[in-house]
């Protein structure tokens, strides 16, 4: 009996199924391969749309085709498959379905999980992309811009409040400001980051509430391009008004944790090596990292940074615990940061594409504290 692969999903949520048809649907479908055959099974509502969106090496089938004694199920529908293929095992992604699962292996069908990964050759980006990806970051400046912009007219009123456009500023006004930028450039928001103040010195908490002046302001912004699936992403630190002194001196370690990681990445060097080197730059700084008697995280206590494309985390991890050398392809975040709950947290983040000498940032935006 053969082995074929199969994923059963919707590719707005599913990298796998986008990356392997190029067809974007909202509803679950089918994609199988088996040798060199690479199929879908659509709907009648689906198929003509996949005629035209799906690569040119997949081939198309009706769902109605499988529909035997008017059993319409995915289940029903796959051992119809099966059946017609010979088929004994499927090799399915991590995310598949568990009641699909179970109804495969109770009909005899044995199911492998690929547990490094469906696609391993996602993790290694060809030119077209990283035009795509290169796009994809020149977006997220033109929202990283916009946020800047309205922190850069704001006002501060007697308390420190920041005011724009006769309002308060909020974290949600900024956010919706960007998230608007975003939509007017062909991408999508997702949990945008404007994190004010102490809440800064929580890495993924989105923000809520006024925003101050003389405090850090903490922008992670990360959409995805709607027509081509791939993400951006970009973090900035920004102070209106004056920094504080010790904002200024973590905002410089911080920067240069990221610079001295950027150089030291290129085909061959190893993630661990590269996290442990920023690390050991903000220490030196006099940033120190662990964890206080009420158990909140403080320093750089994350990883530096993970790979971008049609997920926004992705392999590779560059972390501590990754030593699995770069073989070149990837694209990768490097993002340090310091936190601390007394006053909040400064994180610089730029995109970068592996290359066999060094590194191309994708990142076209410039380092700016106070405005």
């Amino acid at each position: 009996m053969k082995k074929a692969s199969l994923i059963v999903a919707d590719s707005e949520r599913s990298a796998d199924i986008f990356y392997a048809t190029g067809f974007r649907a909202p509803d679950p479908f089918i994609y199988f391969s088996s040798g060199s055959l690479k199929a879908v099974i659509l709907s009648a509502l689906e198929y003509d749309r996949g005629v035209q969106e799906c690569h040119s090496d997949i081939k198309l089938l009706r769902y109605e085709d499988f529909i035997v004694k008017g059993r319409r199920g995915i289940g029903d529908v796959l051992m119809v498959l099966v059946k017609s293929l010979n088929i004994g095992a499927f090799r399915v992604p991590p995310d598949f379905p568990v009641v699909l699962a179970d109804f495969l292996r109770k009909h005899g069908v044995k199911i492998a999980v690929a547990r490094n990964g469906f696609f391993p050759q996602r993790e290694f980006k060809n030119e077209n992309e990283l035009h795509h990806m290169r796009e994809a970051q020149r977006v997220t400046g033109l929202a990283m811009r916009r946020a800047e912009g309205i922190l850069h007219t704001s006002k501060p009123d007697a308390e420190g409040i920041l005011h724009w456009n006769n309002a308060v500023l909020t974290s949600e006004i900024v956010r919706t400001e960007i998230n608007i930028e975003l939509l007017r450039n062909g991408s999508v928001a997702a949990s945008t980051i404007v994190a004010g103040g102490r809440q800064s010195a929580e890495p993924h908490n989105e923000g809520s509430g006024p925003l101050r002046s003389n405090t850090p302001v903490v922008i992670d912004i990360f959409p995805r391009m709607t027509e081509t699936g791939y993400f951006g992403d970009m973090t900035r630190t920004f102070v209106k008004g004056k920094a504080p002194e010790t904002v200024c001196k973590a905002y410089a370690a911080v920067r240069s944790a990221r610079e001295h990681s950027k150089k030291m990445i290129r085909t061959g060097s190893v993630p661990a090596e590269i996290h442990n080197a920023a690390d050991a730059v903000l220490k030196t700084a006099g940033f120190a990292s662990g964890r206080r008697d009420d158990g909140r995280s403080f320093g750089f206590f994350h990883g530096l940074g993970h790979g971008l494309g049609l997920e926004v985390h992705e392999a590779p991890r560059l972390n501590q615990r990754n030593l699995m050398p770069l073989r070149g392809g990837e694209v990768v975040t490097v993002e340090p940061g310091l936190y601390y709950p007394e006053w909040g947290g400064v994180r610089l983040e730029d995109v970068v594409a592996v290359g066999e000498a060094g590194c191309e940032c994708l990142t076209h935006y410039h380092d700016q504290l106070e405005i």
